[in-house]
Parts: C-alpha cells; structure tokens; sequence
C-alpha cells in the first residue's frame, strides 16, 4: 500500500494542483491513499522547519510531499515539492495534471478562506471548553509522580478535559516547574493546562477533584509534637482553601502513609460547606495486598480476586475480612463461565494459613516490600489512588465491593462523624456503603476497639502534649515494627491489651475473618 503525505500552505497554488492530482490518483488506484496537512500562511514556515529538522529532510517553500513506507514502521521518504510530485506521478502511474494558473489560484484562496474558518471554529470550541480541574496537593513528593500521568491520560477520568493544578511548599518549586515541563512532554490529548503554585486558595480555584498526599518529612522522636502541629495546622489550610476557592461539589481523596482517617476527619471538620461524603480516604493499599497474597496461594491473577474488605484505620489498626472474598479463574474441580467464582475461604481450605502465615505476610507486607526495593511501595499506593478516583469518579465494577475510610452515618454502630474504613460499591460520583454484612460478636468488639482507637487518634493529633509523646510516635510510625509480633494473638487479649492504662500502648492489629472464627495478628 502507497501511503502519501501532502502538506502545504492554504493560499498556496502549487498545493492546490498537488492535492487534486492526489485525489485523482486515490480515486483510481484502490492502493494510493493520501493524507493531507494545510498549514495557515502564519504556521506555516515553523511547522515546516521542524518537521525538515526531524526527519533531516532540506526543503523551505511549500508543497512537500513525502511517502510513508507503512512496512518500515511509517518512516517517511521524501518526494520533494511540485514538480517532484508531478514527475513522480507521471513516471510511476502516467498520470498528470494540466490544471490553469487562474484556477490554481481560485483553489488557493478558497482553501485559504476555508483553513481560516475551521481555525476560527477551533478556537471558539476551545475557549469553550470547561474542562476537570484536578489538584494535586505535595505534588513533588515521590507517590504523586507515579499518579499523574494516568490522571491525564484519559485513564481515570475517561477522556475528559483536564486543567491539572500542582501544589507544594515553596521550598520545592523548583521540582514542581520540572514536573510542570515533564507532564507536558507527555503530550496527552486530554491535558487542557497545568499550573504550578505554592498557594492553597490558588490550587484549589474551582477544583472538582483533590488528591491530598499526606507525605511529610518529619522529625523523627524528638520533633513528634511540633510535626503533629505543623500536620494538623496544614490540614486546616487545606480545608479553608477548599471552603474559599473548590467547587462546591469537589471530591477530595487522602492518601499516603499517616493517620489518614484522622487526617479527613479534620478535612470533613474544617469544610462546613462540601458534603462530608465528599471526603474520602484510600484504603485499597492493604486490600490489594491481601489479594495478592491469596492470589499467590491459589495460583491466579491477583485481579481475579474480589470482595476482600478492610475495615478500620487504613494507616493503623484494620480487620482485613476474607469471609466474602471470591476468586475468578481458580484451576479447580468445576470450571464456569468467567462470571463464575469460587469463596476464597473454601479454595484455600487451610484456616491454619489463614489464621497464621497470611495475617503474619500482610502484616508485614508493607515493610516487606519496601526494604527490598529501598525506597516506599510508591507504585502501588498509585494505583490503589487512581483505582479508587476512577471507581469515584465513573462506577465500579458491577457485583463487587472495595474498601474506602469515609465518615460513618452509624454504619455497624461505628459512630456518627468517626472516619471508618468500609466496604463500598461506587456509583459515578457518590459511593454507598454495603450494609448487609454477618458479623459475630468477637468482630463487633473489634471494630469497636478500632473505634475508640480513631477517637484517641484525633485526639492526640489535635492536642499533642509531652504527657502523650511516645502515642504520638505510634500515630507517625516510628514505633518499632509491628511485624515482630506474633503472629496469631487471641481476641480477648488483644482486648485486655486495650483496656489497659492510657500509659501503655495498644498493639498495632491487623485481622482477617475466616468463616465464622476472627483471628487477629
């Protein structure tokens, strides 16, 4: 297949005369085929230069005619102007055009006439065009690179326009105006504009989607108090830009490595004008990890695996739930349709495991990872982000549940105002929280201990004191690893362990229903 290219000025009469004898040669010959470019007289030396640049071609007036060798990958083998073209087609297919100078010329200024109306309605549409402004707040720190470029692909939003407005301190401007230049090299067909501030009112002006990164450097023991300040103080900048300059229908989602659940309760506390169900924290992280794991049990594709919920504090304390959890494309006995799916507990049918390797690996799973890859897990936390946006945004997948921190309405007698990671389902734009799950009394007591572990949480956030200094450590992690625990404690333990003093620490637990008996690790 003969694959030409012509381009050239709209007022320009040689390309009037090139273009007809193209049409008239495709119009004949079932393997000619032509692609046209018309330039504006005002773009049309720039465009030229740079494509004469990049394909080393030496050409300066216009037509320029160049074929495609489509089984070469596309590379471009150049014709020349007029009168290659001309010989070209008298030569290869004894075909040319005897076209008057007038006429040429008449050809050349409709086509300008008509280049300019189409740029004029270019224009228009978009000036027009009201495309999603979406903040990234600590858009410099390292999770926040990884996410980006899906949010302009069209991945997560679904090939809406978008105006991407990236904000961190003033320390790290420099960063921002390179990954400014970088996410604009990506060349995106949907990135409208991206701007760069270090003001919050400026980088939430009329956002309809954040992400807030909570990815601080911090102090380590000794500054624990002054960073729970700083951190809450932050917070509260953050929700009164949100108040002044978002759209009142803006959709902020917390992610990282903290206390998120306190972090969007003071969000939600702090924006009297958003909708609290506006503010949600990730929590997919450690669902997705507990996928994989039992993915690797059962030897499938960790997608295959759906319904694990994790309930709880998504940066502290969680039950991790695999009573519901389902598995696709499971080589087993019966074999179904790929609707067909098989209870996770019964296909790996080893509670021992379930009470014990599986809750000491995901335990651990985090820090795991990370001192293999020296450095944080940052791709997984960006797709657990970008997972959860586009389920957000656009509906999840019919039939399954997902987890997501989101203020109780008094959901399983967690109560009112407490930020609760829960199992949803995601509607376009709202999510709902699935309200039919059994619960034995050991998991009541449970998720009430992660309860009163969310109040204290908030608590010491809001007022750090020297009297509480070694909780306020645990609330930033840098207690020493939980993963060194063992890995099968009994619930009524760990629930002495929570009714003990306020000077002694509550062990970091994290739990898996299996079939009727909770097991906690």
């Amino acid at each position: 297949m003969a694959k030409f290219v012509i381009a050239g000025e709209a007022n320009c009469p040689y390309y009037a005369k090139v273009e007809l004898l193209a049409d008239s040669l495709q119009a004949k010959l079932p393997d000619f085929h032509v692609h046209k470019i018309v330039k504006t007289p005002e773009e049309w030396k720039p465009w030229l230069q740079q494509l004469s640049t990049e394909n080393g071609w030496s050409h300066a007036r216009s037509p320029i005619v160049w074929r495609e060798l489509v089984d070469r990958g596309g590379k471009g083998l150049l014709i020349g102007g007029h009168n290659d073209f001309m010989e070209y087609a008298r030569s290869y297919y004894g075909m040319t055009s005897d076209m008057l100078s007038q006429m040429m010329k008449n050809i050349a200024a409709e086509n300008l006439a008509v280049t300019k109306e189409l740029r004029e309605e270019e224009e228009t549409i978009r000036r027009q065009s009201k495309p999603l402004h979406v903040c990234v707040v600590n858009a410099a720190r390292s999770p926040a690179y990884h996410v980006l470029p899906s949010l302009v692909n069209g991945e997560i939003l679904r090939e809406e326009e978008i105006a991407l407005h990236l904000y961190d301190s003033t320390e790290n401007l420099e960063t921002l105006k390179g990954l400014e230049m970088e996410v604009f090299d990506l060349s995106y067909p949907f990135l409208k504009e991206v701007s760069v501030t270090t003001d919050l009112p400026t980088a939430f002006q009329n956002a309809h989607i954040a992400i807030v990164f909570d990815d601080f450097d911090q102090g380590g023991k000794e500054d624990a108090i002054g960073d729970m300040e700083a951190k809450v103080s932050f917070y509260k900048c953050v929700a009164e830009a949100i108040n002044q300059t978002a759209n009142k229908d803006i959709r902020v989602l917390v992610a990282g490595t903290g206390p998120l659940n306190s972090l969007a309760s003071i969000l939600i506390d702090h924006t009297p004008s958003i909708p609290r169900q506006n503010i949600a924290a990730v929590a997919q992280v450690k669902e997705r990890q507990a996928k994989s794991l039992l993915a690797k049990r059962l030897a499938v594709n960790s997608a295959g695996v759906c319904d694990v919920i994790v309930w709880g504090n998504v940066g502290g304390t969680t039950y991790t739930d695999v009573s519901r959890a389902r598995v696709h494309g499971y080589d087993g006995a019966i074999w179904g349709p790929p609707s067909y799916s098989c209870s996770v507990s019964e296909m790996v049918h080893d509670n021992k495991w379930l009470e014990g390797e599986f809750l000491e690996q995901l335990q651990s799973r985090s820090n795991t990872t990370q001192d293999s890859l020296q450095h944080p897990a940052d791709l997984s936390m960006a797709a657990a982000i970008s997972n959860t946006l586009s389920y957000w945004w656009n509906g999840s997948p019919e039939g399954q549940l997902f987890s997501l921190a989101v203020c109780s309405e008094g959901y399983y007698n967690i109560p009112e105002g407490v930020v609760f990671s829960f199992p949803v389902i995601f509607h376009k734009g709202s999510w709902e929280v699935v309200q039919d799950i059994d619960m034995n009394e050991d998991m009541r007591v449970m998720l009430s201990s992660i309860t009163a572990q969310l109040v204290e949480e908030k608590d010491l956030l809001l007022h750090p004191t020297n009297a509480n200094h070694e909780k306020l450590l645990k609330v930033f992690g840098v207690t020493p690893d939980v993963s060194s625990q063992p890995s099968s404690v009994k619930l009524d333990k760990i629930m002495e362990e929570t009714e003990k003093s306020s000077s002694e620490e509550t062990p970091e637990v994290t739990a898996v229903s299996a079939g009727e008996e909770a097991t906690t690790s």
